[in-house]
């Protein structure tokens, strides 16, 4: 994918270098507004300025993009070490140091018995 992505690249330049040879003598008006109007720009100007432009609006986008993805990692990541060390806390007590009412301690006969292993067709 990197190398599709240099390979793009290297093309876009190349074709922007080719168009900027054959339009470099060339003079143009850009209507921006209904009344403002840039008289006599040179279009090799134009074009590198406007390319330049896009590829910093692009990267602010990204980076804008990037940084709420880290925030929301890192939340999730704080999120997911509590409930390990919660996990751990739960897996390394004991049943016995739960206290159980009659009703869990069928419960927990019946979880042990599904810990032995079934006999099939007999």
């Amino acid at each position: 994918m990197r190398l599709l992505k240099i390979l793009v690249a290297l093309f876009g330049i190349l074709a922007l270098a080719f168009m900027l040879s054959k339009n470099s003598d060339q003079l143009v008006n850009v209507w921006l507004m209904p009344d403002k109007i840039l008289m006599d720009i040179n279009l090799a100007t134009l074009m590198i300025s406007t390319t330049a432009l896009g590829i910093i609006l692009g990267f602010a986008i990204a980076l804008l993009q990037i940084m709420s993805q880290q925030t929301t990692v890192s939340d999730q990541n704080k999120q997911l070490k509590k409930l390990r060390t919660e996990i751990n806390s739960l897996r390394h007590s004991g049943l016995e140091d739960i206290s159980l009412g009659t009703e869990s301690t069928e419960a927990v006969e019946l979880a042990t018995d599904l810990d032995k292993p079934i006999k099939l067709g007999g």
